[in-house]
């Protein structure tokens, strides 16, 4: 199996650092990204069952330790350094400047990757829901650092073709023999051929596409027939079951800003993106559309052992995140000075890691398929 040239920032708990390793994920074939074993969750309900606190949390929080602590062992990352736009201490792409309002420097691609494995716990093991087996050819749009697609390229023969694209090249050189990078814009006309790809991937594109419809129709015309799509989003607000989310909360502040801003920059907004893809994508001429909804708990409060796992990573992701997401929007297009959007991130981040407060996320998987020549659709 092939690992990538970069190390990472990676928490201190033996529970994290086990987690990535490659080994414990790997996947033999690409049939067992379908199915599950947790109907529950996978099932593509709209409301998932609700999270049960672990009640030791409240004696940790009866003793005055009220926030998660991510202490974290920092190894070193090394990367070519690029002509790119420095802004309020991070680096931002030049390639379509402005096209993409998230950073690329290596605290960015330490959170994608940390990211990734938090995908891979969510999806318990699976790198996709979209039920083919052993495409030809694949396409991850917005591959950022890769991983996702070398992952694939591991688990897949080594005649199936995988093509990350991006606006940035910060992918690794080492890189399994049937993957490889390329630089674009997903908003742009694509070079490939129609009617070529088995399998296309789109994740975490919200604040990327401004135009949806085009770019569904572009997955469309690009995809063979018989082929899948996975649009993979997640909503920009949060939500409790108990109630512990104080409306006031500067966390709430934040996202509410950062919705705001998304829209004026033309980005989706939408609070539960998950049923406009659904739709996007039947009017792209899709079928088959299947829309899965996941929660992501913000820390580590659940009381199910896999749902507190995913809650260490997503908090640990999000040391970093609120600036990532919000600092150019809530600057350029806010007009927010850069000291008090810094603060803002940094508060949100507090209520974030506050014991007390029990809220996740929902996570939207679209899943549709190109129909075939001829093919009799059935409403």
């Amino acid at each position: 199996m092939v690992s990538d040239c970069r190390s990472i920032t990676i928490p201190s708990p033996k529970s994290f650092t086990t987690l990535f390793h490659r080994a414990h994920f790997s996947l033999s074939r690409m049939a067992s990204f379908a199915g599950s074993s947790r109907s529950s969750t996978m099932s593509g309900i709209a409301q998932p069952e609700i999270i049960t606190v672990d009640p030791r949390l409240q004696d940790e929080i009866d003793s005055g330790d009220v926030e998660y602590d991510m202490s974290s062992e920092t190894f070193s990352v090394s990367s070519s350094i690029y002509d790119y736009r420095y802004e309020n201490g991070r680096t931002y792409h030049r390639y379509r400047d402005g096209a993409y309002m998230l950073p690329n420097d290596e605290t960015e691609k330490d959170r994608l990757d940390l990211m990734h494995h938090m995908y891979l716990i969510l999806l318990e093991g699976r790198l996709s829901l979209v039920p083919i087996e052993n495409p030809k050819r694949v396409l991850d749009v917005g591959t950022g650092t890769g991983l996702w697609a070398c992952d694939l390229g591991d688990s897949l023969p080594i005649d199936c073709q995988i093509i990350g694209t991006d606006l940035s090249p910060i992918q690794p050189n080492w890189v399994p023999p049937n993957v490889q990078f390329e630089i674009d814009d997903a908003e742009s006309d694509w070079l490939f051929p129609e009617n070529y790809f088995d399998f296309i991937h789109s994740r975490h594109l919200q604040q990327s596409i401004r135009n949806w419809p085009v770019y569904l129709g572009r997955i469309n015309r690009h995809l063979a027939p018989g082929g899948w799509v996975e649009l993979s989003e997640h909503s920009m607000r949060c939500d409790s079951d108990d109630g512990t989310l104080p409306s006031n909360c500067h966390l709430i502040v934040y996202t509410e800003k950062l919705r705001v801003c998304s829209a004026k920059a033309g980005f989706m907004s939408s609070r539960n993106p998950g049923a406009r893809l659904k739709q996007l994508a039947k009017d792209a001429g899709f079928v088959d559309i299947q829309h899965t909804v996941m929660k992501v708990p913000w820390g580590p409060w659940p009381d199910d052992e896999r749902m507190k796992e995913i809650g260490r990573w997503s908090i640990l992701i999000m040391e970093t995140g609120y600036e990532a997401y919000g600092m150019a929007l809530l600057t350029r297009i806010g007009g927010m000075p850069p000291e008090e959007a810094k603060q803002l991130c940094s508060d949100a981040l507090k209520d974030a890691k506050d014991k007390r407060i029990h809220m996740f996320n929902y996570h939207h998987f679209v899943i549709a398929r190109k129909p075939r020549p001829g093919e009799v659709i059935k409403e």
